[in-house]
């Protein structure tokens, strides 16, 4: 088990409070009315996480990502995966 800094920790529990607060309860909106929809909803979820400096996970902080590694961007893909 590798194990996880203090800061991973911090921002994969951030991801999964978002998950579960802001993104889960707008699945069935997003299923009944569609993508082109939801989009300005999503637009707004969008700047919310990139503000908190979310966005762009595997891409290296010089270029505006979070510059995670592999394993670190798969803990992230994980906690995204559990909504739609």
């Amino acid at each position: 088990m590798i194990p996880l800094t203090d800061e991973l920790k911090r921002v994969l529990s951030t991801i999964r409070e978002i998950v579960r607060e802001e993104l889960i309860p707008l699945e069935p909106d997003f299923l009944h009315k569609g993508f082109y929809a939801m989009e300005p909803v999503l637009n707004e979820k969008r700047a919310m996480v990139k503000k908190l400096g979310f966005w762009l996970p595997q891409v290296p902080a010089e270029y505006g990502g979070m510059g995670l590694s592999l394993f670190e961007h798969g803990l992230v893909s994980q906690e995204l995966g559990q909504s739609l």
